[in-house]
C-alpha cells in the first residue's frame, strides 16, 4: 500500500504554503518539520497528509487546505499520526501530547513539544487503536489530551483518559477563544500553545479532589423518545439505569424495542441487545422491520425489507453466546464493552435479567448478589456513557379472584428489593390479561432527577402489533389518542 500512497503525494506547492500560513503555520517552521505533507494528485489544490510508521506511509487522508476539513481517507486500520515517536528513546521522559487533529499535532511540534501524536476524532474504534498500540504506550508515564474543545471533543478526551489509564492522564483548558492547539498557535503563537499545555490539569484523585481540578463533564442532555407523553416522565439519558418489569405478556420487550427504535430515528442512537428470550433471527428482525416499515413483515415487499434490513445494520448490535459460553455477568459486561466501543452505542439493553447465568459465592445471598450486580451495571452505564436499560421479571404474582394479576409494583421483581432502591429509573407495565389488544399501563414508577428526567406518572395505550408502536390512549392528561 505505501508505493500506491506515496504516488498520491507531490511536493507541497507555494499555494498550499500560503494557505497554511493562513491557518497560523508560518512556512520556515512548517517545513522544518518535515512531516511529508504534500500537493494532492488527486483533489487539485488539497494537502495530502501521510500517515508514517518506521518511515512508510501507512495511511493518507487529504484535507481543503483553507478550512481543513476532510475530503478522502486511505485507511485501512486505526491510525495514530505521527506514530513514530512513540518509539523514539530520547523522548521517554516528556510527557505524551494527544490531540485529536493532524493540525493540532502540528502545532504542538512547533511549539517544540517533539512528543506529539494525533489520535481520529472519533470514540468508534478507539479501543482497536489503543491496542494496536499498546506496547508503545504502556511505558508512556505522563500524557497530555488536548482534544477539540467541543461535545465530540470531551467525549473523546473521556475515552481516552479511561482507556489509557486516569492516573497518567492531564487534561488542558485552552485560552479565551481558542478550541485547540492550532487555534492557541494562530492566536498567541508558540507561547499560547506551551502555556496551555503547561498549565494542564491531573485528573482527580479519586475520592479527592477540588472542584476546579474537575474537568466539566461533556454535555448529557435528557431526550425524548418521541412516545406521546412519555416525556413528562421518563426522557433516555447517557449514564442512567433503567429497570423494566410487569407481568407475564405485558409487552416489556415490546416497549423497549419501541423505545430503542424510537431513539435511533429521532436522534441517531445506537443500541447494542443483549437478549435471552428473542433470537435476533428472526424475533428481533421481525419486530425491527415491523418498526421501520409500520408493517407485518408478510406484507413488506423485497425492497422494503431490504431497506429495513440496511437501518438496522446501522443502528443495532446483537449479542450471542455460542453454545459452549456460559452467559453470566462477568461475560456480559466485557462483551458489552467491546460492543459499546467498536460500534459507538448509546443504549445497552439487557432482556432480561432472570435468564443470565448469575454465579454467585456460596458466601453472598441471593439479595447481596443482586445489590452487587446492579452496582456493578451501574459503574458500566457511567463509564461507557450508555442508557443500560435491564428487563426483569417479576416474582411468582398470585392471581386475584377474577383470575387477573394484581399491578405490580418495584418491590415485586424477583431477587431483590434493590431493584427499587438502586436504578435511576423504574418503568413497569400492566394490562389485565396478555391479550396486545387490552389497554397497556406504562408507569413510570420511579425517576431519581425529576427536573432532569421526569417525574413519576402513568400513560396508557394498545399494542399496535401492525406497527411495532403502542397507540396512545391516554397522554397522562387525558387528551386520548392523537
Amino acid at each position: 500500500m505505501s508505493g500506491f500512497l506515496d504516488r498520491m503525494v507531490e511536493p507541497i506547492t507555494p499555494e498550499l504554503i500560503a494557505a497554511l500560513e493562513q491557518r497560523g503555520f508560518e512556512a520556515e517552521a512548517f517545513l522544518a518539520l518535515d512531516l511529508g505533507a504534500g500537493h494532492s494528485t488527486k483533489h487539485r489544490g488539497a494537502l495530502a497528509i501521510p500517515y508514517r510508521e518506521g518511515g512508510r506511509i501507512v495511511g493518507l487522508t487529504v484535507h481543503q487546505a483553507d478550512t481543513f476539513m476532510a475530503l478522502e481517507r486511505h485507511v485501512d486500520q486505526p491510525l495514530i499520526y505521527n506514530a513514530d515517536v512513540l518509539a523514539q528513546d530520547d523522548l521517554h521522559d516528556q510527557p505524551l501530547i494527544i490531540t485529536d487533529t493532524p493540525d493540532a499535532c502540528w502545532a504542538a511540534l512547533i511549539a517544540g513539544l517533539r512528543r506529539s501524536v494525533a489520535v481520529p476524532a472519533t470514540r468508534t474504534g478507539l479501543r482497536d487503536l489503543i491496542d494496536r498500540y499498546a506496547d508503545k504506550l504502556e511505558s508512556v508515564r505522563e500524557v497530555i489530551i488536548c482534544t477539540h474543545g467541543d461535545e465530540a471533543g470531551d467525549t473523546l478526551r473521556e475515552d481516552l483518559a479511561s482507556a489509557l489509564g486516569r492516573g497518567r492522564c492531564r487534561w488542558v483548558k485552552y485560552p479565551k477563544g481558542c478550541f485547540n492547539l492550532a487555534q492557541a498557535l494562530r492566536q498567541h503563537r508558540e507561547k499560547g500553545v506551551q502555556e496551555t499545555i503547561k498549565r494542564a490539569q491531573w485528573y482527580a484523585t479519586p475520592g479527592i479532589y477540588s472542584m476546579s481540578e474537575l474537568p466539566d463533564p461533556p454535555p448529557n442532555p435528557a431526550l425524548d423518545c418521541g412516545m406521546i407523553g412519555l416525556k413528562e416522565h421518563y426522557r433516555l439519558r447517557r449514564g442512567d439505569l433503567c429497570v423494566v418489569s410487569g407481568v407475564p405478556g405485558a409487552g416489556k420487550s415490546s416497549i423497549v424495542n419501541e423505545i430503542t427504535c424510537r431513539m435511533g430515528e429521532k436522534h441517531g442512537w445506537r443500541t447494542v441487545f443483549a437478549s435471552f428470550e428473542q433470537r435476533p433471527k428472526p424475533d428481533h428482525r421481525r419486530a425491527l422491520r415491523t418498526f421501520h416499515s409500520k408493517k407485518l413483515e408478510i406484507y413488506m415487499s423485497s425492497a422494503e425489507k431490504a431497506a429495513a434490513d440496511a437501518w438496522i445494520d446501522e443502528r443495532f448490535r446483537f449479542l450471542v453466546p455460542d453454545e459452549d459460553t456460559e452467559a453470566s455477568l462477568e461475560w456480559l459486561l466485557e462483551t458489552m464493552a467491546v460492543a459499546v466501543n467498536r460500534f459507538g452505542a448509546q443504549i445497552c439493553v439487557i432482556d432480561p435479567w432472570n435468564e443470565l447465568e448469575h454465579i454467585r459465592s456460596k458466601e453472598m445471598t441471593q439479595t447481596e448478589y443482586t445489590g452487587w450486580a446492579i452496582r456493578a451495571l451501574k459503574r458500566f452505564a457511567r463509564k461507557y456513557r450508555v442508557h443500560l436499560i435491564v428487563v426483569a421479571h417479576p416474582a411468582k404474582l398470585s392471581r386475584n379472584k377474577d383470575g387477573k394479576y394484581p399491578q405490580p409494583t418495584l418491590y415485586d421483581i424477583a431477587d431483590s428489593a434493590h431493584w427499587a432502591n438502586k436504578p435511576d429509573v423504574g418503568v413497569l407495565l400492566w394490562r389485565e390479561g396478555p391479550q396486545s389488544g387490552l389497554p397497556t399501563k406504562i408507569i413510570v414508577a420511579k425517576s431519581r432527577y425529576h427536573t432532569e428526567i421526569g417525574r413519576p406518572g402513568t400513560i396508557e395505550g394498545i399494542w399496535n402489533e401492525s406497527t411495532g408502536r403502542y397507540t396512545i390512549t391516554d397522554d397522562g392528561t387525558m387528551q386520548g389518542a392523537r
